[in-house]
């Protein structure tokens, strides 16, 4: 039995569809952006702020602000256009689901905002306050001055590895549910996997303390193990 809205269609078909998909998300997305650009200044200032209190912003060339601004700005249109760029998906997805397999995706999908805002929220006022507070201190009578681009560069990459590393057991249990991978396969594969994110960790945080990595790794393996948990429940 095919599911109810399928139908044969050619490949410029799926790839017209999947075009104009993509340039609704990326003018919503592009909307919100100029709309935290707009008020970046005061929204930096709350950010920074809170990760480190008392520190002075420092640029190290004219245009390390404006460049802040934008992959500020972008963090976080991305954040408030992800649900819409999820049903995007949905939507380009939903001619071939079967109608419990979008129950299933209507119940998930919501839950992997959730679960994303709840990781970047750990990440911004619990982690980050404390890495910044043990890192950026005076030594040996130097007084650090932090780079504003290099520094939210930083912090939001840890604050997307942390909102994304949430997702896991909503996307290991749709992957489960769709018949990609096994809760067998999640297990057997979990070292180097493991391994994986700890370099991809290395490199996207540049931390020479090590501190921001062994976070990352640490959320991420948790995570992964309730994964592997709710994948063997979706199996059932």
């Amino acid at each position: 039995m095919e599911p109810p809205e399928d139908r044969e269609m050619e490949l410029r078909e799926h790839l017209a569809e999947l075009r104009t998909r993509v340039i609704r998300s990326f003018v919503f997305l592009l909307i919100f952006m100029g709309v935290y650009f707009y008020k970046s200044d005061e929204l930096m200032y709350l950010y920074w702020n809170n990760i480190l209190p008392g520190r002075e912003m420092v640029a190290y060339s004219p245009t390390e602000p404006i460049v802040a601004k934008i992959v500020f700005s972008f963090f976080l249109a991305f954040i408030t256009t992800y649900p819409y760029i999820m049903y995007e998906i949905y939507l380009f997805m939903k001619p071939g689901l079967y109608e419990h397999e979008r129950k299933f995706m209507k119940t998930f999908i919501p839950l992997s905002y959730a679960f994303f805002l709840v990781g970047v929220g750990i990440a911004y006022f619990i982690i980050l306050p404390r890495l910044y507070g043990a890192v950026a201190v005076e030594m040996l009578g130097a007084e650090p001055y932090l780079s504003i681009k290099k520094t939210l560069y930083n912090s939001l990459k840890i604050c997307a590895a942390l909102g994304l590393s949430m997702q896991l057991p909503v996307i290991a249990a749709i992957a489960v549910r769709i018949g990609l991978v096994s809760s067998k396969w999640l297990r057997e594969k979990r070292l180097i996997i493991y391994l994986a994110v700890l370099i991809l960790a290395t490199n996207m945080s540049l931390d020479i303390t090590g501190l921001s990595q062994i976070i990352v790794l640490a959320v991420f393996v948790v995570m992964y193990e309730i994964s592997v948990f709710v994948s063997s429940l979706a199996e059932k």
